[in-house]
């Protein structure tokens, strides 16, 4: 079996992904709780995906692939200094790799850049599991947990995705970009949810990012502050691109059959 990647979903209203997300919802329930997914449950459960995706402006994903194949995946939003995780689900038999640890290390941080707090709504075979990541109930005997954002929860020197340009986000990468005379256009990514990284420094700080190209995504815009490791930026930045195409490239043409109840 081949390493799991976790890769950010910046548009989850691609081809196949919602198709993922359902199949592997189902089949979580199937195995924790013994229940089967009815037609309407699938209709259900892709209505509050498609209205959770069109009604919230700050929509976080990732997903775990092993090769080509999602097989785990977190989503939620953010809203009012709040990211909630509306879903962290893994196919049964990748289970004990971790994946689900990963999966919301990874949501933890991208909803860091517009959230003071975390919160969700627990299974009740769940419950241990986020309070291993020290998620509080908001009263005794409550699946609502929450967990505040620190420092201690982000992850400094490091590439993140940004699935929203927030105004402090558009400050930092204008700031950057006017050095070189050139101007970032937060639309990219608010509206049209192009691929972006940035790399934070251990203040926590933007130094340098990463965008597609509005005509073509797999070229790659970079950009670094100055006095910065240049080189080494550039390759983290560049790394996670790479990633991203080929996942891309694995995908096309392949057959994947329809993952149905």
């Amino acid at each position: 079996m081949s390493d799991i990647s976790i890769l950010p979903i910046f548009n989850q209203s691609n081809p196949n992904v919602w198709d993922d997300f359902l199949y592997i919802r189902a089949a979580a329930f199937r195995h924790s709780c013994g229940y089967i997914m009815t037609d309407k449950d699938y209709d259900d459960a892709l209505k509050d995906f498609l209205d959770g995706w069109r009604r919230r402006k700050f929509n976080f994903a990732f997903g775990a692939y092993d090769d080509a194949d999602m097989v785990g995946f977190i989503q939620g939003d953010c809203m009012d200094n709040v990211a909630t995780i509306r879903s962290l689900y893994v196919l049964p038999e990748y289970t004990s790799q971790k994946i689900g640890s990963r999966l919301l290390k990874s949501a933890e941080n991208a909803g860091a850049f517009g959230a003071k707090m975390l919160d969700l709504i627990s299974l009740p075979r769940a419950q241990k599991f986020y309070e291993r990541y020290n998620y509080t109930p908001i009263y005794q005997g409550s699946n609502h947990y929450i967990k505040d954002i620190t420092n201690e929860t982000r992850t400094c020197c490091s590439v993140v995705p940004v699935f929203k340009s927030t105004p402090s986000i558009t400050r930092m990468c204008k700031r950057i970009t006017s050095f070189t005379g050139n101007d970032f256009n937060p639309s990219h990514i608010n509206v049209n949810h192009m691929p972006m990284f940035v790399y934070l420094d251990s203040d926590f700080t933007i130094q340098g990012f990463a965008i597609s190209t509005p005509t073509d995504t797999d070229s790659v815009q970079i950009h670094i502050a100055p006095n910065q490791p240049q080189t080494y930026m550039t390759r983290k930045l560049n790394n996670k691109f790479n990633e991203l195409k080929n996942l891309r490239i694995k995908s096309m043409g392949r057959n994947r059959g329809e993952k149905r109840k």
